[in-house]
């Protein structure tokens, strides 16, 4: 770690035993004194920027500090090494920091009333929202005084660089203390003293600007506080975030956009905090189909109230990073009922907004390949709470999450519908919560939909109970180059050859064909028959057609009734001519 010495302004290096520092943190401009300029001290303050260095140094000897740390001539960015290694490190350096130095260089200071009345609103502010919080009712509306306040720091404080950029965000919360100077290096605040000022302005909480521990906060939340801060280079909004999730990984400038999947990687490989899933898309984003990463940090500007919930909702269940995906057990099945939602899974993210405490947030899910998922319609947010809990459970087999997003992932999804089928049945007489299905991850449990994943043969079982009986019936149908075959059994007159678990499409085609009549079957007092029909699964224009195979169900008593009148007509009709005759 190189240092300045504030006294000879020269650049020291310090492997251990590193001394008490002061730190700066600024915005760059154009002509900054560099790490080579500092071998050359004469060059070095002939330079306009190195007022800034010689203003540290000064305020640093003020506090009995020998040393000064600043980013722009302490770090040799020649050595991708050390480049790396100073990334890496920054946040520590910075929480390391006897004290931080923040200079607004485009700012000038309130007048010292002003600023002492903004003070102790915000602080007045938070202490109402906190009591208001205890007894889970609203704090009172802003007063028109409160108003003309935040207007006024909006306009003159918010707006400054130091709070757009990304660099600057750790540099907030790193440090445990700070002193922040106006563009004439004046004095108007330590962090503490503007904690609830500074909270408004970036969104930071302001437990953590006062020094609360940062992993007691979600992962969706503290990545809410960067959805507002830009960067010079793209990588640069991942590399910026990298101590605030106490992540290290290599930079690798160049590579774009995908810094900060990499970065969403680490987080998900190194915590269990799915709240870095409940990002939405912007309203501009129209894709129908994502996968779980975000694009941005911009994405999350709506967590910034995500906070855990009173009690945990599915026990979130385990996950981690595949080729294939995220592999997780803790998806949710819905029970039948809710239409608005049919076609989907969901997956609950184990966080709620702390203004509405009982609702769990949770994203919706399409089934697009065998246990593949991909996140559907990702610009709403759904909740536990409106999806029933009650009628949830959980798939039992693994599934597995897409999580970048490709240029076909949507028509993949959609296709995989083609030639689907479908099964219709009626919910008064079987058991909905009964439905299950082989092979499982080749269904769509949630609308009894086995899908053709594209595939030219495929075949399924599907099962369902009479409503409070333990029997039901069986459906088996098979795609074999273009055609469908289909039987319905009840089930202790399934064939045992069916029964296996190892069939090919072609072992369950020849099976079906040998059996003459195996589109009725009679269950616990009601005749079931089959039929087929042409459906479409499409939504929003897009045409897919599918197979609807619908099951009729009619009671024994009624169809042996409905024989006999028939037999009685035709004895009627019978006496009916003889008398004519």
């Amino acid at each position: 770690m190189w240092l300045i010495n504030c006294q000879s302004r020269h650049l020291e290096e310090f492997v251990k035993d590193v001394p008490p520092y002061a730190i700066l943190s600024h915005t760059w401009d154009e002509k900054e004194v560099t790490f080579n300029d500092m071998s050359d001290p004469e060059k070095a303050e002939k330079n306009g920027a190195f007022e800034k260095i010689r203003v540290t140094c000064r305020k640093a000897l003020e506090q009995d500090l020998k040393y000064a740390w600043i980013d722009t001539c302490c770090i040799d960015k020649s050595s991708s090494a050390e480049l790396s290694e100073a990334i890496n490190s920054m946040f520590a350096w910075y929480k390391k920091a006897a004290i931080c130095f923040v200079w607004l260089s485009d700012f000038t200071s309130f007048p010292n009333e002003t600023l002492a009345e903004i003070i102790a609103s915000f602080d007045a502010r938070e202490e109402l929202e906190a009591q208001a919080e205890g007894f889970y009712k609203d704090p009172p509306e802003l007063t028109g005084t409160e108003i003309d306040l935040r207007n006024s720091v909006r306009r003159n404080l918010q707006s400054r660089k130091w709070f757009s950029r990304g660099w600057t965000l750790q540099e907030l919360i790193a440090p445990s203390k700070i002193n922040f100077y106006d563009r004439n290096w004046n004095y108007f605040g330590s962090k503490l003293q503007l904690a609830s000022v500074l909270s408004f302005i970036t969104g930071v909480d302001t437990k953590v600007l006062k020094g609360g521990a940062l992993d007691e906060v979600l992962v969706g939340r503290r990545m809410s506080w960067a959805s507002n801060r830009t960067t010079t280079r793209v990588e640069d909004i991942a590399y910026c975030l990298l101590g605030i999730f106490d992540i290290n990984m290599p930079l690798l400038y160049g590579e774009g956009k995908k810094a900060f999947t990499r970065l969403q990687e680490e987080i998900i490989r190194s915590s269990h905090d799915l709240s870095i899933f409940a990002w939405k898309a912007d309203v501009s984003d129209t894709r129908r189909f994502r996968g779980l990463m975000a694009n941005s940090p911009a994405e999350f500007k709506g967590c910034q109230r995500l906070v855990r919930p009173s009690f945990e909702w599915n026990n979130g269940g385990e996950y981690g990073l595949t080729s294939r995906g995220l592999r997780t057990d803790g998806l949710v099945r819905i029970g039948r009922g809710e239409a608005s939602e049919a076609g989907s899974y969901f997956m609950s993210l184990g966080c709620v907004d702390e203004r509405q405490k009982k609702l769990i947030l949770a994203i919706s899910l399409r089934q697009y390949g065998p246990g593949l998922f991909a996140r559907r319609k990702p610009w709403p947010m759904t909740t536990v709470f409106d999806l029933n809990v009650y009628l949830a459970a959980k798939l039992t087999q693994a599934q597995y999450i897409c999580c970048k997003d490709s240029p076909c992932l949507e028509d993949t999804v959609m296709n995989s519908r083609i030639n689907a089928i479908q099964i219709k049945f009626s919910a008064d007489i079987f058991d909905n919560e009964s439905v299950t299905a082989f092979p499982q991850a080749d269904w769509d449990l949630r609308n009894s939909i086995l899908l053709s994943f594209q595939r030219p043969y495929y075949w399924g079982m599907w099962k369902v109970k009479v409503k409070d009986q333990s029997d039901g019936v069986s459906i088996v149908c098979v795609r074999s180059s273009g055609w469908l075959l289909y039987g319905i059994f009840a089930s202790d007159k399934l064939p045992s050859a069916l029964a296996r678990d190892d069939l090919l499409p072609s072992h369950v085609e020849d099976i079906l064909q040998r059996l003459p009549n195996r589109t009725s079957t009679e269950c616990l007092g009601f005749v079931h028959t089959i039929k087929d029909m042409r459906i479409d699964l499409g939504e929003t224009g897009v045409d897919i057609p599918a197979t609807l195979l619908q099951i009729d169900s009619t009671e024994t008593k009624r169809l042996r009734k409905s024989r006999s009148s028939v037999k009685l007509k035709r004895v009627q009709n019978f006496f009916k001519k003889t008398k004519s005759i």
